[in-house]
């Protein structure tokens, strides 16, 4: 229920968000997990290659959203052992090193594909 509300109440700010996102790492819980979205989603990925990854579709957007969820205590240790440059209950913000966008066009066509 909390991922449905977060994706259709917020989904235009966090796309936003990830739009030109080459230096950040933007999660948000939902509970048990947290959750990341494309360029954020690419980067969680590679922290956490166990995680779930899901699509779906939001108006006014041709392509799927890619999003990537770990659970929450798996997360909850990374963070004890990071710099957090947003920490707020339900949503934080991790610095990362700059995106390399070949990379995470590979990873987004491959992660679709590895969904569907």
């Amino acid at each position: 229920m909390r991922l449905k509300n977060l994706i259709q109440s917020q989904h235009t700010e966090i796309l936003s968000r990830e739009k030109n996102n080459d230096k950040f790492i933007h999660l948000y819980s939902i509970g048990a997990y947290w959750v990341a979205f494309e360029q954020s989603a690419y980067r969680l990925n590679d922290l956490f290659p166990q995680c779930e990854l899901s699509l779906f579709i939001v108006p006014d957007r041709p392509d799927y959203v890619v999003m990537a969820s770990v659970l929450g205590d798996k997360v909850n240790a990374y963070f004890r052992k990071h710099v957090i440059s947003r920490d707020g209950l339900n949503y934080k913000v991790l610095k990362a090193a700059p995106l390399v966008a070949e990379y995470y066009q590979k990873w987004h066509v491959d992660a679709v594909r590895s969904v569907l």
